[in-house]
């Protein structure tokens, strides 16, 4: 009788172990398209009957296939790829604002304005022409104006979400640490690794992270590598600060804090937030200013209004003889440097009578100055940095051009490596159907063969009570 017994209980121990097994196979198939799920693989190991002194037997231990290079891996390439897809929308706005078309705002400006010389310089004197250079000049400042005004909002507007990308990344931080908590508590729980790693994965997309295991299974998450983000049950929020001691020529360039208010922007290297500050920081203060700089708008504003003022200022409103000095046309906040443009305009009561196209010389030139106001985008020689006011326009517009272009270009090819990054996850963590179908079968199977010797033994039983009585 003692042999049926220990058969016995090899064999319910052989029932329960596969009824494991079944249901870490079910819970895969369940999971198969639950993100960041790592299939479960059920392993049946024997008992030591020398060792515990038991009717021998064996016994399930489900194994975790998630591997951490691969999740590790994913959640890199998918932070360089969040970066330039947030550079992708927030350069998309700058590009149509430093449109080069002669259709553009600042370019048909300025062309408007040149001609406008050139028209007057055929008839110095005439009141109409006179009239048409006020009003192109007029035009030009507003222009000015116009773009200045939409790279401000474009600057406002890129605040906004830096602030809102700080509050979700936050958010995550605070999911991360309820999960830890529930891991805590129960460990070995996959859906509570699943939605830790998919968790993982979105921040990753905002910000690149270092992950290490804590106590009691708990994850620990570090703001590149060095800023505590999550620690156990412990949240260390970040927050969006201003670089105020360093800003001279403009509004502040934008910083990120850790939860002690320490400056830790430099630690930020990928992910959407690292695309939000080098567009906040740096593209938008090379245009309208900022920080340290006084913005390529600003400076083209300046050089052309301060290059036509000197050249109408040396010249003479009257052909001949006492000469009368010229008045400056444009006018501007020179105590503002990031905000030339604008306030770039034209001189508050200018008459059309004050504008001076004679040049004195000598020689005496009647249309002297009109004619170098008509040739100044012309000149080989430049006015800024040896380019004209519209060849220096046109490579703004290049430099924003240029950062789409390589945005597109990266992004289109960090899709590509988050695909095989993740095809690599799907290989070592991933749910085959087929795989658990066949596996399902196996242990359906072997527990059918377990319950039979169950009733084989409960048969001999029986007969061997019915002979001794």
């Amino acid at each position: 009788m003692g042999s049926l017994f220990s058969a016995l209980n090899a064999a319910a121990g052989a029932l329960n172990a596969l009824q494991q097994a079944m249901d870490a196979t079910q819970s895969n198939v369940a999971n198969a398209n639950s993100a960041g799920y790592a299939k479960q693989t059920p392993v049946m190991e024997s008992i030591d009957t020398a060792a515990n002194g038991l009717s021998g037997g064996v016994m399930e231990q489900t194994q975790d296939s998630r591997s951490a290079f691969a999740d590790t891996a994913v959640q890199q390439q998918q932070s360089l790829l969040g970066q330039f897809q947030q550079l992708q929308t927030s350069l998309a706005p700058l590009q149509s604002i430093m449109d080069v078309s002669s259709s553009s705002v600042i370019p048909s400006a300025l062309n408007q304005l040149f001609q406008s010389f050139s028209q007057w310089s055929t008839q110095p004197s005439n009141a109409t022409n006179q009239t048409d250079v006020i009003n192109a000049a007029q035009s030009t400042a507003q222009a000015f104006q116009q773009v200045a005004s939409a790279l401000n909002s474009a600057s406002a507007s890129t605040t906004q979400d830096l602030q809102s990308t700080v509050a979700q990344i936050n958010q995550y931080a605070a999911q991360i640490q309820n999960l830890n908590a529930s891991i805590a508590a129960g460990r070995g729980n996959p859906g509570l690794d699943a939605q830790m790693e998919n968790t993982l994965e979105n921040l990753s997309s905002l910000v690149d992270i270092q992950t290490m295991p804590g106590v009691g299974g708990m994850v620990t998450v570090l703001v590149g590598g060095q800023t505590p983000l999550v620690i156990g049950t412990q949240v260390d929020a970040l927050q969006v600060g201003s670089d105020v001691a360093n800003a001279v020529n403009g509004p502040p360039n934008a910083t990120i804090l850790d939860s002690n208010g320490n400056d830790v922007t430099a630690q930020v290297t990928s992910g959407s937030l690292a695309g939000l500050l080098s567009v906040r920081n740096n593209l938008i203060p090379s245009l309208i200013g900022g920080g340290q700089q006084d913005g390529g708008l600003n400076t083209l504003a300046k050089s052309l209004a301060d290059t036509v003022n000197t050249l109408l200022e040396q010249g003479s409103t009257t052909a001949v003889a006492p000469f009368q000095a010229g008045s400056a046309l444009f006018s501007y906040n020179a105590a503002s440097p990031s905000g030339i443009a604008a306030s770039l305009q034209v001189t508050a009561g200018f008459q059309p009578g004050q504008l001076a196209a004679t040049d004195p010389g000598p020689p005496t030139v009647s249309n002297g100055i009109a004619l170098k106001l008509a040739g100044l985008d012309t000149d080989p020689a430049g006015q800024i940095n040896g380019m004209s006011f519209s060849q220096y326009f046109g490579s703004l517009a290049a430099s924003v051009g240029n950062a789409v272009d390589s945005a597109n270009t990266s992004a289109a090819a960090q899709a590509q490596s988050v695909s095989q990054a993740k095809n690599l996850q799907q290989q070592l963590s991933g749910v085959s159907l087929d795989e658990q179908a066949v596996r399902l079968i196996q242990l359906q199977s072997s527990y059918q063969a377990a319950s039979k010797i169950v009733t084989v033994v409960d048969e001999i039983t029986q007969t061997l009570m019915n002979m001794i009585q």
